[in-house]
């Protein structure tokens, strides 16, 4: 999985939609069954994913939660439907993510697809999911990244009886787990979920730094208004480009001269600091090819 730096949900009954999100300028679209399809439109929503628009960006699929009878059609339809992954909401437990996986390998098998193909991304939307997510992380080789739900009065904040304010203090330390447990488990990709005042670009952008100190590479969109001000929170800029640039070139010639400690700029550099200066190039190289798509020369 490339590193995205923005995800956008858009309601899986409306193609229309779909259609837009597909054009916001996020790295990814998040088809959702859940929470933006009123109860009726929900089957319509799922057939649809059989006929999802072509898209430059990977789509996700977020299913029903698995407490509802509905879990399993929908993890089965975006399966035949062959979408990038599944964003699994108030997930919990490790043995659903099992359960899910072979699910997934099934329907590859059956419809052709390359085993593994269908990626998974649990959401974190409770107490009990915050104290599992690094089990959960460990529970398959298709789990490539892990959203964090602190939305404003959403489902964690409520379980945890927290105030919930922009500054994030009240859900610091809920936070700062699901990062560290993703990270424990080697998951380089982890994202914040939504803000929920698509109004006030303000207060996102202080959200969105927060989770970007904290080690969170990406956020989720609930409005195309948002993308621009995740992607520029999120995109390396070109100062810090050219600098840890400079340190891969100094560190690599110092490896050749069988070095793996020098001085760059009157600070050391070693492996451990050229391995963030590789990660940060990497997240410059996703945003210029999400820039060269955004203007139709890829």
């Amino acid at each position: 999985m490339e590193p995205l730096r923005s995800m956008i949900f858009t309601p899986g009954h409306r193609r229309d939609l779909i259609e837009k999100a597909i054009r916001s300028g996020a790295d990814a679209v998040i088809v959702d069954l859940e929470d933006a399809v009123a109860m009726d439109e929900k089957p319509g929503a799922r057939d649809a994913l059989a006929d999802l628009p072509a898209s430059p960006v990977p789509l996700y699929v977020r299913t029903n939660g698995p407490e509802t009878e509905m879990f399993w059609d929908d993890v089965m339809a975006a399966g035949a439907a062959g979408v990038a992954g599944l964003v699994i909401p108030k997930a919990e437990h490790a043995s659903l993510i099992r359960e899910v996986d072979g699910a997934l390998r099934a329907l590859e098998m059956t419809n052709g697809h390359a085993l593994g193909t269908v990626g998974v991304m649990p959401l974190i939307e409770s107490g009990l999911g915050a104290r599992n997510t690094y089990d959960m992380m460990l529970a398959s080789d298709r789990v490539e990244s892990v959203l964090y739900g602190g939305g404003e009065q959403g489902d964690l904040v409520a379980d945890l009886g927290v105030e919930w304010t922009p500054e994030g203090t009240g859900l610091m330390f809920s936070r700062a787990k699901v990062l560290m447990d993703a990270r424990a488990a080697g998951i380089e990709n982890p994202l914040e979920a939504v803000f929920m005042d698509f109004r006030n670009l303000d207060a996102l952008r202080v959200e969105c730094e927060l989770a970007r100190t904290l080690g969170y590479v990406g956020k989720v969109a609930i409005h195309p208004a948002q993308v621009a001000v995740i992607n520029d929170v999120f995109t390396p800029t070109a100062e810090q480009v050219a600098h840890h640039r400079r340190i891969i070139e100094e560190f690599d010639k110092a490896l050749e001269a069988g070095s793996a400690s020098i001085a760059v700029d009157g600070k050391m550099v070693d492996y451990a600091v050229a391995r963030v200066a590789r990660a940060v190039l990497a997240r410059a190289e996703l945003a210029d090819r999400a820039a060269a798509r955004q203007e139709g020369q890829v």
